[in-house]
């Protein structure tokens, strides 16, 4: 695959089977079958060209998820927009040591830098209203309209808004009300920000509780538990910085129960250890997420949060 001007030879079955939404998987010659990963489904229609990650779903009742680049998929399964899922391909298969900042800023040294992207209120006041989705997933109105969160009637989905530290919009986040599709406007990459942040130094909130997606943080504040999200199962450096600089003193990891949530859980606690207290919630058996968790058990869980001890080995 050629990013950014570079040849890369990317595993692509290494990358796939990195993420454990796979079910029915196997790989017959050169090619990775599975069920989608965007819907339920019992006989697999989803298929993945190891030679060159093209992937079909000929099951997709969506033409625009029908059939795709393995930039599209891996975006998806990584939870992040395109052009930061083309700088983690790029950081670790190209054939040399490559900085993307740098390289990035070699290519535009004759070009003004431009301010960053945000959305004014009159290109998403229209996304701005309460969505009846949310609200089956446990996240009451007070909560979507304090976190900016809404729904675009015309593509039924999902409107999360993500915000800087001052509460500018920088990116929204759509995902399909029926499917697992999501898909990002053209804004400021997510790893540059944490989502429900903005709101955690307004209301100076120091105990929080840190999650990956959107719709678990959400489900938390619904709770009465503040809660910010990565967007995906990993700290980048500036969302590292970010959250030492939040006033923040407890941080409550709640990331997935499973194998990429607790990977993402470790690095959180070997970042942060050391500048906050970190806590932990214990998730019960079968339970993927918190939004997974009706009220009454998540409740109780998350007030028992317990603080992780390390002992110093020399």
């Amino acid at each position: 695959m050629r990013l950014r001007g570079i040849d890369l030879e990317i595993d692509y079955l290494e990358e796939l089977e990195e993420y454990e939404i796979w079910d029915r998987q196997r790989v017959r010659e050169n090619k990775f079958q599975a069920c989608s990963p965007f819907r339920s489904e019992k006989h697999p229609s989803f298929a993945c060209n190891l030679d060159n990650g093209l992937w079909i779903d000929s099951g997709a009742s969506n033409e625009e998820w029908r059939k795709g680049n393995f930039v599209t998929l891996l975006s998806w399964l990584r939870q992040e927009t395109a052009d930061e899922t083309i700088d983690y391909l790029v950081e670790k298969y190209a054939p040399f040591n490559v900085d993307v900042d740098t390289l990035e800023l070699e290519l535009n040294l004759s070009l003004e830098e431009e301010p960053p992207k945000t959305f004014g209120w009159e290109e998403v006041k229209h996304l701005i209203q309460p969505s009846d989705y949310l609200k089956g997933r446990g996240v009451n109105e007070k909560v979507q309209i304090a976190l900016q969160t809404g729904r675009d009637d015309k593509h039924k989905a999902v409107a999360f808004t993500w915000h800087d530290t001052d509460g500018n919009i920088v990116n929204i986040k759509f995902r399909s009300e029926k499917e697992k599709y999501f898909w990002y406007a053209e804004g400021q990459p997510i790893k540059f920000h944490v989502y429900g942040l903005f709101l955690v130094r307004k209301l100076k909130k120091d105990t929080v509780f840190i999650v990956e997606s959107e719709i678990d943080a959400l489900y938390l504040w619904s709770m009465g538990f503040p809660a910010i999200a990565l967007g995906r199962a990993g700290m980048s450096p500036m969302q590292k910085e970010l959250i030492l600089s939040s006033g923040i003193k407890t941080l409550v990891i709640c990331t997935d129960n499973d194998k990429a949530g607790r990977r993402a859980g470790l690095e959180i606690i070997a970042e942060l250890t050391g500048y906050m207290d970190i806590h932990t919630i214990n998730f019960p058996d079968n339970v993927k997420d918190v939004n997974d968790m009706k009220p009454e058990v998540l409740k109780p869980i998350c007030k028992k949060h317990r603080p992780i001890h390390f002992k110093i080995i020399k």
